[in-house]
């Protein structure tokens, strides 16, 4: 893989900005300073003058299906990339935090509601564009429950929300690609084939 500026994989997004995985994005080495950096292994670079070695591991995120009632709450996004579609509460960890401690915080930012009975789903891959860079990522899905929505604001990158029956929702207007995929999850996890082939979820 080349230094230049590469096409993205199927499902990154972005609204036209420029594509570019993080390794792309360095030219010279954070210690020394030199310009010998070469790709060690696919997500790796070394410099040749110094010995740096970093690693751009896959970073961790959290997302969950919130049911109040019979009713999914979703987010729309405030910002690219996605920026209108929708999204779910959620986002990435911070330092020395837990996946669940992390999809707490991020739902009382973003919704500013209190939720429990949080069930892991499943986990997918995806492709975040941010600022240029690329960033892969491991998008990991559960579902819980709001029992009142009464304090719910929309804040951080939220644009607002919508309550909706799960069977009503059309996967391509989530932002994401693993959002989708987890989604289809979920109706198989209740039993439904597809959004229009049962009348509600128990």
């Amino acid at each position: 893989m080349s230094k230049s500026t590469i096409n993205a994989p199927q499902g990154a997004t972005g609204g036209g900005e420029s594509q570019r995985y993080p390794l792309d994005a360095f030219r010279f080495c954070p210690r020394c300073g030199h310009d010998q950096l070469g790709r060690e292994q696919e997500r790796a670079i070394r410099c040749g003058v110094c010995g740096f070695l970093f690693f751009f591991n896959t970073a961790a995120a959290s997302a969950a299906f919130i049911f109040h009632q019979d009713q999914l709450i979703l987010c729309v996004r405030a910002r690219d990339p996605g920026r209108e579609k929708l999204d779910l509460p959620g986002g990435f960890q911070e330092y020395d935090e837990t996946i669940e401690q992390g999809l707490q915080r991020e739902i009382r930012e973003e919704l500013n509601i209190e939720t429990g009975d949080f069930s892991y789903l499943c986990s997918a891959p995806n492709d975040y564009l941010y600022a240029g860079v690329l960033y892969k990522v491991t998008d990991v899905f559960f579902t819980c429950t709001a029992r009142t929505i009464s304090t719910i604001r929309p804040a951080d990158d939220v644009a607002g929300y919508i309550l909706v029956n799960p069977l009503e929702v059309n996967p391509e207007e989530f932002a994401f690609q693993s959002t989708r995929q987890a989604f289809q999850h979920l109706l198989s996890a209740y039993g439904v084939r597809s959004a229009t082939s049962a009348d509600g979820i128990a």
